[in-house]
């Protein structure tokens, strides 16, 4: 999936590391690294309404530790996301 410059063999997990660094750079955006997509769409996956079965099923999990892991870092806003679409605070 990731190729040298002259695409003659895979990148080494060295080389993709510092790739995504230099890409995160070059577009202004900090704390790049591969495992970071994995925690956005878990999130934007929950976020939008998707099963744990489903997530596990597209990104090849067998146990649930797994998206519990990576859509933990943003459980938090999520829950006060659906919080406030409930409105629940607003009729009591």
């Amino acid at each position: 999936m990731w190729l040298a410059a002259r695409g003659v063999r895979p990148l080494a997990p060295t080389g993709i590391k510092a790739m995504l660094k230099r890409r995160g750079a070059a577009a202004g955006v900090a704390n790049v690294y591969a495992h970071r997509w994995r925690h956005n769409f878990a999130h934007e996956w929950h976020k939008a309404g998707g099963n744990t079965g489903d997530l596990m099923l597209i990104l090849g999990w067998s146990s649930d530790d797994m998206p519990r892991r990576y859509a933990a870092s943003a459980a938090a806003e999520r829950a006060q996301e659906f919080q406030v679409q409930m409105g629940i605070g607003e009729r009591v």
